[in-house]
């Protein structure tokens, strides 16, 4: 096996993607059984594994595979690879939205019959946002620049577009980083935190912008994609003070068991630094930037495969669905507007019946895949 394979970062991939998809159940009123439990509404609501766990584990993976620098990888074909795994997904449940979202603002009740389906169309489509626009901003994945500028088909999809920035990046900036002293890598480690607090502070001592509302700029804030390029890198870094030896005290199984439940409970205490009152800018700081080192404190405990949580997520089937797990996150908005339709969500069995099929299909998927290459 390879030496930089960390089976326990399946599992946390999969506790980060539920996450996300809980929090999206949350803001569709598919969760409103869980606000009895006010200590778990913070978790789902807030959420503890915010997106930018999924750079500082992107970062980290790919400065693993990238750690021999004297391997030459071509960054198109590089990037090509990533499109051919991450684009073709996005693309189909872009369209896929696009005429449920055609369907729900059509004003039918029921699914049309044959003889209604033109009639349904044009509805929903005159009722659209820029619709065409909208879909050439996802397509070209500049939606996540200019969400202003078009409907928000499948949301997570503004992911891409800085995972891409990321991946472009890769290649020639793991090179630059094996040549670095550990005195250097530490600095950098420090400065990958400066632009999101220097974001944080412009997004508390601005105004809407050219913003309609609040939530358009912070909409923008959240997803613009140089801000989460720093979070990749973070990762990147932190896979090479690792490799490096700083962290072996980690692979202790006390320590590892330790540091699992004491980052955790750090995670969830943060939850709690955000309140209505508060500036925000510190939300947005408290959101974005100071559980991101606790994400990395979090992910440096379970590399050893030691402690309780770590033992867990190496389990083989954990392990299957975590590996599968940003395939929900891509997914699982156009299925709840479905979901809706069918079914009231807002129950614990169906709530609990639409997280299953959804990571059953992305793992089949995943399977699916895997057995054909």
């Amino acid at each position: 096996m390879n030496k930089n394979y960390f089976p326990a970062l399946d599992g946390l991939r999969l506790l980060a993607s539920l996450n996300i998809v809980l929090l999206h159940l949350g803001s569709s009123n598919a969760l409103e059984y869980m606000k009895a439990y006010q200590w778990i509404d913070p978790i789902v609501r807030a959420p503890a594994f915010a997106a930018g766990i999924f750079f500082v584990l992107a970062g980290f993976l790919f400065g693993s595979k990238f750690s021999d620098p004297k391997r030459y990888v071509s960054t198109p074909s590089f990037m090509f690879n990533r499109i051919g795994k991450l684009y073709r997904l996005h693309f189909v449940m872009t369209v896929f939205m696009f005429f449920v979202l055609i369907f729900k603002l059509s004003g039918y009740q029921h699914f049309p019959h044959f003889n209604e389906i033109t009639d349904c169309f044009s509805k929903g489509f005159s009722n659209m946002v820029h619709p065409i626009r909208s879909l050439f901003l996802h397509f070209s994945l500049t939606w996540a620049i200019f969400p202003h500028l078009g409907m928000k088909l499948n949301e997570p999809s503004w992911s891409l577009t800085c995972f891409f920035i990321c991946y472009a990046i890769t290649p020639i900036f793991s090179k630059w980083l094996f040549k670095q002293s550990p005195k250097a890598l530490w600095v950098i480690l420090f400065f990958t935190f400066v632009p999101g607090a220097i974001w944080a502070v412009c997004f508390s001592f601005t105004d809407n912008l050219w913003f309609n509302s609040y939530g358009g700029k912070y909409q923008f804030f959240h997803i613009f994609a140089p801000v989460r390029l720093f979070e990749y890198i973070f990762g990147m870094v932190l896979f090479r003070l690792y490799s490096l030896g700083y962290f072996e005290f980690l692979k202790k199984d006390y320590a590892s068991g330790i540091g699992q439940g004491l980052s955790l409970l750090l995670i969830y205490l943060s939850l709690f630094l955000m309140s209505p009152m508060a500036n925000p800018g510190w939300n947005f700081f408290a959101h974005h930037s100071i559980p991101l080192f606790l994400y990395g404190i979090f992910l440096l405990t379970l590399l050893s495969g030691k402690g309780f949580l770590a033992k867990f997520f190496v389990l083989k089937y954990v392990r299957k669905i975590g590996k599968a797990s940003f395939y929900p996150y891509l997914i699982h908005l156009p299925f709840i507007s479905i979901a809706w339709g069918i079914c009231n969500l807002n129950k614990p069995l169906n709530t609990l019946l639409f997280i299953i099929f959804v990571y059953s299909i992305s793992t089949l998927y995943n399977e699916f895949k895997t057995r054909k290459k």
